[in-house]
């Protein structure tokens, strides 16, 4: 029997992923999650572009860009609905850009559900589960307009 590789969608289909990056084991491990791999699918990529679409134009991105820019360079992470984690960007700006991920029980990888801009003030009552420390806050791996 063959042994199934490490945090890899386990589905039929697999062209349809794209592994985007992963949380990372010294994040997982204060906020009580397992560390994986972090996929997208075409169609949660779809579903971003027609939900999201004017708020990305407003910064220039196209959805995918958007969420590899975010899982790329997030400095907070924000619970979610249900077991879903947010990866967000906070930086100087009135807006922070999300990326919301969740993980079935029966998956060992991550998976984007959706991705969107939101104005800062509509966190105050959202449960901060982990920052990243102030002297390493913020240095982003690309360029991100958001």
């Amino acid at each position: 029997m063959k042994k199934k590789p490490a945090n890899r969608p386990q589905i039929e289909d697999q062209k349809h992923y794209k592994k985007i990056g992963k949380l990372q084991k010294s994040i997982a491990n204060k906020i009580h999650k397992p560390s994986a791999n972090i996929y997208v699918d075409d169609n949660h990529i779809k579903h971003i572009f027609n939900r999201h679409k004017e708020e990305l134009e407003k910064i220039g991105l196209a959805p995918m860009m958007f969420v590899n820019a975010v899982v790329s360079n997030f400095n907070r992470i924000y619970k979610g609905h249900g077991n879903a984690l947010q990866l967000v960007v906070w930086n100087g700006s009135a807006n922070v850009a999300i990326v919301e991920i969740s993980s079935a029980l029966e998956k060992d990888f991550y998976e984007v559900k959706t991705a969107f801009v939101r104005k800062k003030r509509r966190f105050v009552r959202d449960v901060l589960l982990w920052e990243k420390s102030e002297r390493n806050s913020f240095r982003a791996k690309g360029p991100t307009p958001f």
